[in-house]
């Protein structure tokens, strides 16, 4: 499985950043459609059997920009976190308004939810079994998954057994390439993180 996060957006972008979550369903940036076009040449050398995609824009438009042409298979159950009534706000303007919701989320978020939201277990209880079973399913062959930040977060955080009160300290850039090998019923984390194919962009 070649799990990549989708594309920056205009939100992506902004300093500082501003919480999209799953309430937030616009396109690419324009940084995020060359981030996209270049994990696609990056990819390219690789016979993917299937693609699926979170059904937002962002995850899709990524999707098609690395595979154009491609049918994707949308998974609902891989849409990014619900960020409550955080929507839209960065973190600087969630501290000096809301500073004991902020302190108890930033202390475990895998306990103590976006308020109104989701936590960082409730993002792991629909994302991790319906990505394990898009492995199970393709025994033997390669699949694309395009989704995003905090659904990866969780998934690598299970593969490596960190405790999800501790998810955050793991990054994932946008357009990075994850993989993962599945075999003898064991899913192995092979690469987390990778932005190589994208170095041109910082040039």
């Amino acid at each position: 499985m070649f799990l990549v996060r989708h594309g920056a957006t205009d939100f992506n972008l902004k300093k500082p950043t501003v919480l999209q979550g799953n309430g937030i369903n616009g396109p690419l940036a324009e940084i995020g459609r060359r981030q996209a076009t270049l994990t696609g040449e990056f990819l390219g050398d690789y016979a993917l059997d299937t693609v699926y995609a979170s059904p937002m824009v962002r995850a899709m438009e990524t999707a098609q920009r690395i595979v154009p042409g491609r049918d994707i298979v949308p998974v609902p159950e891989i849409v990014e976190a619900d960020v409550g009534r955080w929507l839209g706000r960065d973190w600087a303007d969630i501290q000096s308004t809301d500073p004991e919701a902020y302190r108890l989320h930033q202390e475990d978020p895998s306990i103590h939810p976006y308020p109104e939201g989701e936590s960082a277990t409730d993002v792991a209880r629909r994302t991790v079994p319906a990505l394990t079973k898009i492995l199970k399913e393709n025994l033997g062959k390669r699949v694309l998954v395009v989704a995003h930040n905090i659904v990866i977060r969780v998934m690598v955080a299970h593969l490596y057994q960190i405790p999800l009160k501790q998810f955050r300290t793991i990054r994932q850039d946008n357009c990075c390439v994850n993989v993962i090998r599945y075999q003898a019923e064991k899913a192995e984390l092979v690469t987390c993180n990778s932005t190589f194919h994208l170095r041109s962009l910082d040039q």
